[in-house]
């Protein structure tokens, strides 16, 4: 009976750790099915590929073109500008907001008809206001692409009006949805679910609601077919595009727990870019696991330095050293290692460069994150080429101050120590010769001739 019951209970236990097993294995998420060409998820604080299809396919971005319109606007105008439309911004095709020839509308409004309506109107106007033309205005987009790492990226227009010299990636887009996002103006707009705009001298109020159905969520009908989206918990942002019918795009930046993920798609269908995203932002999530290897602002030691007033300088990282922790491995394969400035010379500014900081984990590279000077340091006095800081030099000089005073001290004490020998000599030279005086003078006077 008893060897019955031990059997029992070993059979329940092996049950319970086989279900839990296969419990565990079936919540793990598959890799996303989509219906877009192309598409991508980023995580833009890792600088990590969570997944990917197709993700350097030259595609037409569409709107999503407007990230980088809106920023470079956001950069360059003043919020409370006031711009006048050009005849060449109101006759723009659709999708617009209706800018009248002439109309006088503030900067910041423009960019929530840009991003919230999608305005090709707005986009123009914004750029001919940033530039002077869009011809110019275009030139600024492609430099600005290409800084901060697009590759196969290429603007005409501000607006995403077809063009088939007009293309970029996800992976691309993913960068400029990232850059664009980090401006603070970008980011409160494109997160902005419904606004209304002021009437001007020659519209009345512009109601909108942005097309970017996870801000709040939809249930309507478009061409005849069902379109429910319901609104995604830590989407701050993003922008749709539309070309045609299976030529739709759409970005979105998801935070997960103070990571960033960000999802492009490319070559959807209309409906089916909310899908896509709504999967890969599940996938995403159910992919990262932030892990702090360091904060911004702490410290990195001293890096050497010549020519300055001290001659080190403090180090301290420019961002956060956030890495994705993939499940089950430990935080202790997470290292870091330090790449300093070779030949730092003086003067240096206070937030400039001065070395790398890299996090691995298990001895791979996963991010580089600059070091920065933690203060500003000035040219040093004429010792400081060799390495010795104003304060050392100051040290020194009192040291040999110190020396040169005990020497002429010394000197002086010989000097008075020869005098007062000297004067005690001549005392008692002074002396004998007074008593000898005296002694004759006595002889004398006794008359003693012996």
């Amino acid at each position: 009976m008893n060897f019955l019951k031990r059997f029992f209970i070993c059979l329940c236990c092996v049950t319970f750790i086989l279900s839990v097993n296969f419990t565990k294995s079936s919540a793990e998420m598959a890799p996303p099915e989509i219906k877009g060409e192309a598409a991508i998820i980023f995580c833009g604080d890792t600088d990590e590929v969570i997944w990917e299809k197709n993700a350097d396919k030259k595609m037409d971005p569409a709107s999503m073109t407007k990230l980088m319109t809106c920023l470079i606007a956001a950069e360059n105008l003043d919020l409370d500008q006031i711009v006048e439309v050009t005849e060449e911004a109101s006759a723009m095709p659709e999708t617009k907001i209706y800018l009248k020839t002439g109309e006088k509308i503030v900067a910041e409004e423009l960019m929530y008809g840009l991003m919230l309506a999608s305005g090709n109107d707005a986009a123009v106007a914004l750029a001919i206001a940033t530039s002077g033309s869009v011809d110019s205005f275009v030139d600024m987009m492609n430099e600005r692409a290409e800084a901060i790492g697009c590759t196969n990226t290429h603007f005409v227009n501000p607006s995403g009006l077809d063009n088939k010299e007009h293309y970029s990636t996800p992976m691309d887009m993913a960068l400029i949805a990232r850059e664009a996002l980090s401006n603070k103006t970008v980011r409160k707009i494109s997160g902005t679910a419904e606004h209304t705009i002021p009437a001007t001298d020659s519209y009345g109020e512009r109601k909108l609601k942005n097309f970017n159905a996870f801000l709040m969520g939809i249930d309507t009908e478009r061409n005849g077919k069902k379109l429910k989206v319901d609104k995604y918990e830590g989407v701050f942002g993003g922008k749709t595009g539309v070309v045609g019918e299976n030529k739709c795009t759409l970005v979105t930046g998801l935070d997960v727990g103070g990571l960033e993920i960000y999802s492009v798609v490319m070559g959807s269908t209309l409906e089916g870019r909310y899908s896509d995203i709504k999967a890969m932002m599940d996938y995403g999530k159910a992919n990262v696991s932030k892990y702090a290897a360091f904060e911004k602002g702490d410290v990195f030691g001293k890096v050497k330095l010549l020519g300055g007033a001290t001659n080190k300088v403090e180090a301290i990282a420019a961002d956060n050293g956030y890495v994705n922790l993939p499940e089950g491995v430990s935080a202790s394969l997470v290292t870091t290692k330090c790449v300093y400035t070779d030949s730092l010379v003086a003067p240096v500014k206070k937030g400039q460069k001065i070395g790398v900081v890299e996090v691995y984990i298990a001895d791979e590279l996963k991010k580089t994150v600059d070091l920065i000077a933690a203060e500003d340091i000035g040219k040093g006095w004429f010792l400081s080429g060799i390495g010795i800081t104003n304060f050392q030099t100051v040290l020194i000089g009192a040291v040999i101050v110190l020396i040169v005073a005990a020497f002429i001290s010394i000197l002086c004490m010989r000097v008075r120590n020869k005098r007062r020998i000297a004067k005690i000599r001549k005392q008692r030279l002074e002396e004998e010769a007074r008593r000898r005086l005296e002694r004759e003078e006595d002889l004398k006077r006794r008359d003693w001739r012996f």
